[in-house]
């Protein structure tokens, strides 16, 4: 009989994983979002395919964690069910209900009980008639299951951020924040009918967990003496980046304090250019006094949860300068409330990149700080800097540290430029932390503007949604002498609206990116991996790249010239463990006739609203090898790149360990619009691949990466008129050229 290879292409939504679980599980929020040191609480993670999960990760030490329980609504058709008996018994239901109330699980459930639910099932169905009777929810299919968690925090568990992930049998999920906190912690009283008194009074310190859902708002009491300044600090876009399904794409927190005769005293619902509300409310007089928490659009669900870090504690606003030169020691102004000074100093490490963290010696509730560690020659701007003619112009390059010290303010830095010798004019004030909204201008001396530059997107700060650093690329016109000059777009200022000011020529580099940050496979699949490279001053070459993790090995590891990102495949070891593996991703390329390397920093692509995409950092890059997923047949393929034009084909030949030509199929994974599979012959090992080009829509010298996915199909042994149909995986990436004849 002949072996018969079916040859098809085919196009796929991006991010569809061949090799990966078809469904990895998903989590869309984590309430309460974290705990104290020294306490064991039981935390809810929901989501969706979250029916197979068998355990999670917590990152840092002093965290264990244990699945304790998984849940989900009932089936419709069940559901309509329970609702029909009910109708049947309404008169028996009402007896055993008391007089204007409505009927509760004293009434439903001996009545379903009778009917063959389980006290699973009534628990579900009476939440989902609640649910369903609300006309403020509605149904989302993302937050619909929810997996039990008790989680265990040592006594000596280092307080601050941390991420959770959930591990099953159909893969590892997303990242999403928990913290291990300093202070005694609460939720918010749960619904009751009737109810319940009213809860204690804050005692501060004191972190507040709730859940805001629909059309609710949350309260709580404290007293206040007179002249006590009372931190809050809320957290819950921090705690949920992104929320697709909502404008503005994530959940506003309100935080609002009133006094006993319901007047507002103070509140905020966000800080400087954070969604995340935070305020110091200092009593005029000693009293009761009354926090609010809601959605700034009274929207709710369960995925709208907070944290609210609140008493007299100290914290941190920001910090001025925002770097200085490697291996220095650097003496910063520190910003704040309840704040015991306001200097510190900065042990500056031998490497120049970025630091994160809370500030040395100020244990403050605050986001972390971050500061920049330089390579280059740094000055300190000093007052007045907004008269050229007071200062000598600037060697470049040179990073220079000012800040816009009140509102209006416009510094500016005379410069001597050359014609054909470009100069790149680059701010770093809201990517460091700084509320700064800056522009840049470059004029000549009588003032006539030459470049403007203002909010300029950068990918790799993928929790920014306001990209308000500037950058301009100046071309000087002529040799001579040059202001540059730099403000606030808003027209604020003041001496806590520092920047940092990068003046030299243009500096070819680049940065990767992964997504996601969490790989599923089975052993000895290839699995896709999407790498992306932001480019930076002009550089357009081709970067290398390679996996630094042992049994792991990456194909089609290039990044064309010019392409902003590739999707190779890591090959999983024959052998695994049990947990999660770190990967290590490295990017190489030739710049300055010297070689640059680059790590590959993880990342998970959120959508934001509907429409905006995010890549949003993660701590690690994780490989995971579901609980009793089935070994793939090795695939491999032989030559391992091909060099394609229009008028030759090429051929790769396609290897497995059995012959199982019988009945495969072979397509073309996301395809470059143009190439396609031509031919297919079988052979003793395996099969060859002819791919063509299109010139008529691909021209060269295109680059990239294909991806193969092999299937194979049989008869139904039950039922020869059916065919079984299932994936063999993927090929490893096949880096292709497209070149002239």
């Amino acid at each position: 009989m002949r072996r018969s290879l079916i040859i098809t292409s085919i196009c796929l939504a991006a991010g569809c994983a061949f090799g990966q679980q078809a469904k990895d599980p998903d989590i869309a929020y984590i309430y309460p979002a974290g705990g104290r040191a020294g306490e064991s609480l039981d935390i809810t993670v929901g989501g969706q395919q979250l029916s197979q999960i068998t355990g999670a990760r917590i990152t840092g030490e002093g965290v264990t964690v244990a699945v304790t329980g998984y849940s989900r609504p009932l089936p419709g058709k069940r559901f309509q069910e329970f609702r029909e008996t009910l109708a049947s018994r309404r008169d028996d239901m009402m007896g055993m209900t008391q007089k204007g109330k409505k009927p509760g699980v004293e009434a439903i459930g001996p009545i379903l009980q009778e009917a063959g639910a389980s006290e699973e099932e009534i628990r579900l169905f009476l939440i989902m008639r609640e649910q369903k009777n609300d006309p403020k929810r509605q149904d989302n299919r993302q937050l619909e299951e929810t997996v039990s968690l008790r989680v265990e925090v040592a006594p000596g568990a280092l307080p601050g951020p941390r991420s959770l992930r959930l591990l099953g049998k159909n893969g590892i999920s997303n990242p999403l924040p928990f913290a291990v906190g300093a202070h005694p912690e609460v939720r918010e009283p749960p619904a009751a009918d009737p109810s319940p008194p009213a809860p204690p009074p804050l005692r501060f310190p004191i972190v507040i967990n709730g859940q805001i859902l629909p059309g609710t708002t949350d309260r709580y009491r404290f007293h206040a003496a007179k002249g006590d300044r009372i931190v809050f600090v809320g957290q819950a876009r921090a705690l949920v980046p992104y929320l697709a399904d909502a404008v503005p794409g994530w959940f506003q927190l309100v935080l609002t304090v009133f006094d006993a005769a319901d007047n507002k005293v103070a509140g905020a619902q966000s800080f400087r250019f954070s969604p995340d509300p935070a305020f110091v409310f200092e009593a005029k007089a000693s009293g009761d006094y009354r926090l609010e928490a809601r959605d700034a659009l009274h929207r709710g669900r369960e995925d709208f949860i907070y944290r609210i870090t609140a008493g007299k504690i100290p914290f941190v606003a920001g910090i001025a300068p925002l770097g200085a030169p490697v291996g220095t020691s650097a003496e910063v102004e520190v910003f704040g409330w309840n704040l015991a000074r306001n200097r510190a100093r900065i042990e500056v490490p031998a490497k120049p990149g970025s630091i994160a963290g809370p500030v040395p010696g100020l244990l403050a509730e605050s986001p972390e700080t971050v500061f920049e560690v330089g390579d280059g020659a740094e000055i300190t701007a000093a007052e007045p800097d907004e008269d050229p003619s007071r200062a000598a112009p600037l060697t470049t390059p040179v990073t220079v540290n000012g800040r816009i010290g009140r509102p209006g303010d416009e510094d500016v830095f005379p410069v001597r430029a050359t014609r054909g010798s470009p100069l790149v004019v680059e701010v770093f004030a809201r990517r460091l932390g700084s509320p700064l909204d800056s522009f840049v201008r470059i004029t000549d001396p009588a003032g006539r503007e030459l470049a403007r530059g203002d909010d300029q997107e950068d990918l790799a700060y993928g929790l920014l949604t306001h990209h308000a650093d500037s950058r301009v690329l100046f071309d000087p016109p002529a040799d001579g002498l040059y202001h540059i000059r730099i403000g606030d777009a808003q027209n604020s200022g003041g001496p806590d609206f520092p920047y940092r000011l990068r003046i030299g020529p243009p500096r070819p580099d680049f940065r990767l990116r992964i997504a996601p940050s969490g790989l599923s496979g089975s052993p000895g699949a290839n699995v896709p991996i999407t790498v992306r490279a932001l480019r930076k001053d002009g550089f357009r070459g081709e970067i290398r790249l390679a996996c630094g993790t042992p049994g792991f090995a990456l194909s089609g590891g290039r990044i064309p010239a010019d392409a902003e990102s590739v999707t190779a495949t890591l090959a999983f070891p024959a052998k695994t463990d049990a947990e999660p593996r770190e990967i290590v991703i490295v990017g190489g390329a030739d710049i300055a006739d010297g070689l640059t390397t680059r790590q590959a920093e993880p990342t998970d692509d959120m959508l934001q609203a509907f429409f905006f995409h995010h890549l949003v950092p993660a701590d690690e890059l994780l490989a995971f090898v579901p609980p009793d997923a089935p070994k793939r047949q090795p695939l491999g393929v032989r030559p391992d790149s091909v060099t394609i034009s229009a008028n030759r084909t090429a051929t790769v030949t396609a290897t497995t360990q059995k012959n199982l030509a019988k009945g495969l199929r072979a397509a073309l994974v996301n395809p470059p619009d143009g190439i396609s599979i031509a031919s297919a012959t079988p052979t003793k090992s395996g099969f060859e691949i002819a791919f063509a080009a299109d010139p008529a829509k691909i021209k060269p010298p295109a680059a990239g990466n294909l991806l193969v996915e092999i299937t194979a199909s049989a008869p139904d042994k039950k039922d020869p008129s059916k065919t079984n149909t299932w994936s063999l995986g993927l090929l490893p990436a096949i880096p292709f050229d497209v070149a002239d004849d």
